[in-house]
């Protein structure tokens, strides 16, 4: 019944316009708290992600829709527990921030090359906005809840950074993906899906099809950090691979984090100390907006009603 629904809704509605009118199969794909996935939602979704990550073609169909596929339940599953809250509404200076941080990351310069790169391959960019909205919004959503419950203990920050004086100082560059699952048993199979998809595409595609931080936007990109900055966990797994590996997986309170160490250089210069706590301030903070999302996300996702097609 709810197909056909949809064939004729989908029929009369392109009636309206005689010269465009075409008629389609239009289904449901999936089910997610109530709210429909058809696939015309799934052939948007598979072209949208095949033009922010070009190297998913290389990749079978099979492959590129299942991602879509969850690429679109985990919206789903964020735009409903947000509109539990809040309406989401436009933040035009924060959704151009974000769209030129996105298209910046694929080598495009400006709003309207980027605007003729999508609808060259069939993506409209109003469509996209939508789906940066429902980010922007998740984001302060993650705020209003957790804002208050961010720690930062700048007095041992000023304590690594007295240090910095004493020795050469490693800067070094780094990638993430962040990660979760539902039970201990799936980890291994997680992880080689994860460490297969990297082999295939590259790190900084599968952090944008994998990772569940807001990092994933620019390839799981964090930039460079002082090596200083990170827990003593983090270092001895990075002192134990070289550039352009990665890490197992380490467990944090978020879920789980592979790193790639994409360069690394030795720095003997007196650092502007209030820059740099600034910097590991931010850092920091960033680290646990990241942790209480993915907690958050795995919560309401396990208490969710999935049905897929």
């Amino acid at each position: 019944m709810k197909r056909f629904f949809f064939k004729i809704y989908i029929f009369l509605m392109l009636g309206f316009f005689p010269f465009k009118t075409v008629y389609c199969e239009v289904f449901i794909v999936a089910e997610v708290n109530q709210e429909i996935i058809t696939n015309i939602d799934l052939d948007f979704e598979e072209r949208y992600l095949v033009s922010l990550n070009p190297s998913l073609q290389k990749l079978d169909k099979s492959r590129i829709t299942e991602y879509a596929k969850n690429s679109l339940i985990n919206e789903k599953i964020k735009k409903v527990e947000i509109e539990k809250r809040f309406e989401i509404l436009p933040n035009p200076e924060l959704l151009l921030q974000v769209i030129g941080s996105i298209y910046s990351s694929i080598g495009i310069s400006s709003l309207s090359e980027f605007e003729n790169y999508l609808s060259q391959n069939n993506v409209d960019i109003e469509m996209v906005k939508e789906k940066i909205l429902i980010e922007i919004a998740w984001n302060n959503l993650i705020v209003n809840i957790y804002g208050n419950e961010i720690e930062i203990d700048q007095n041992a920050m000023n304590k690594e950074l007295e240090k910095f004086d004493k020795k050469k100082v490693e800067n070094i560059l780094l990638s993430e993906i962040i990660f979760t699952i539902n039970e201990k048993k799936e980890l291994k199979s997680k992880y080689e899906e994860i460490e297969k998809s990297i082999n295939e595409i590259g790190f900084g595609e599968t952090a944008r099809i994998y990772s569940l931080s807001d990092s994933k936007k620019s390839g799981g990109n964090l930039g460079w950090i002082y090596k200083n900055q990170l827990s003593k966990e983090i270092k001895d797994k990075l002192n134990d691979i070289n550039v352009g590996d990665f890490t197992k997986p380490i467990i944090t309170s978020g879920g789980f984090l592979i790193l790639k160490l994409e360069d690394i250089k030795s720095e003997n210069i007196k650092i502007d100390k209030e820059t740099q706590l600034k910097r590991m301030i931010e850092f920091e903070r960033e680290r646990q907006f990241t942790r209480f999302s993915t907690l958050y996300y795995k919560r309401i996702f396990n208490n969710a009603e999935i049905n897929e097609k």
